[in-house]
């Protein structure tokens, strides 16, 4: 009886550690402090900022098909510390609407330059209706707990939508992450000339990878090693352009696109190394914190 309690015991311990031991080498190496999702939410753009002490912040919300609430939703967000409608066309707009609707929304960001689609008008009704905190789009620091959301200067007055987008660098232990609406080639020219940008780990790309998003000039800037576009399947504009792919591709830039690879999801751990991971079964790309500080 001795030596079967003896043989159990035995066994009982070797089976823990034997599940401790695959526990620990399937977890991590880092822990995710920063996590990044761009949404797949077709054309338009969508992405979630999560700090590690849980704070949120939401750039965009895509067209009003539902799809970013619903991600939003799947991921049990309730609370946004902010929003930010990088400008105000209805697929960066759109889905903003159903998310004020149904979750609490500290406080909003726009480009100041009205519209005059129904989508803007149902937004800034529902702003009105929910007591939603305004911020003005100027140069400012906001922090989102230890993670720092640095509003990029806006140009001088522009009545375009696309070069008055409001562009915002994330910064993160040495990460930095750098979203840029759809500003097209007078504003990304302004900010190489006054923000004084560093270079990127994630660049989201500009204006769903078209030709105006992006140029040479704008790549040597900002150095992303990843580079994030936003984008409808097959859609009607032939976005992202061959052109666009091929200075990425020159660059030495990892290109992720949320037609082909569905939610992509940058988790950034307490030393600014970073993975990726494009879409639930893909495998992730990893790069250590050496490569994620500035150049």
């Amino acid at each position: 009886m001795t030596r079967m309690i003896s043989f159990r015991t035995k066994w009982i311990r070797a089976l823990t550690c034997w599940v401790l031991f695959v526990s620990l080498s399937a977890a991590p190496a880092f822990a995710q402090d920063l996590v990044i999702r761009f949404f797949n939410v077709g054309q338009g753009d969508a992405a979630l900022i999560t700090s590690p002490e849980g704070k949120s912040a939401l750039i965009d919300g895509g067209p009003n098909t539902g799809l970013a609430s619903y991600d939003l939703d799947s991921l049990h967000i309730d609370t946004l510390d902010l929003m930010v409608a990088s400008h105000n066309h209805a697929d960066h707009l759109g889905g903003l609407w159903d998310i004020l609707r149904t979750i609490t929304v500290r406080a909003y960001m726009e480009n100041g330059v009205a519209a005059t689609s129904n989508a803007y008008f149902d937004v800034i009704s529902m702003l009105h209706a929910k007591h939603v905190q305004y911020l003005a789009a100027t140069p400012r620091t906001i922090q989102l707990g230890s993670v720092a959301l640095r509003i990029l200067p806006m140009p001088a007055p522009d009545k375009t939508q696309n070069n008055s987008s409001v562009g915002v660098l994330v910064t993160y232990r040495g990460f930095t992450a750098l979203f840029t609406g759809d500003a097209e080639g007078k504003e990304r020219t302004y900010w190489e000339a006054h923000a004084e940008l560093p270079h990127v780990a994630v660049l989201k790309v500009a204006h769903h990878g078209s030709v105006n998003g992006t140029d040479p000039a704008w790549i040597e800037a900002t150095r992303p090693m990843v580079a994030v576009i936003s984008v409808g399947a097959k859609n009607m504009y032939h976005h992202p352009s061959e052109k666009t792919l091929s200075t990425l591709e020159n660059a030495g830039a990892q290109v992720y696109r949320t037609d082909r690879d569905g939610d992509i999801t940058v988790a950034v751990d307490s030393l600014g190394g970073f993975t990726v991971r494009a879409g639930k079964s893909e495998p992730v790309r990893s790069w250590p914190a050496a490569s994620a500080s500035p150049h």
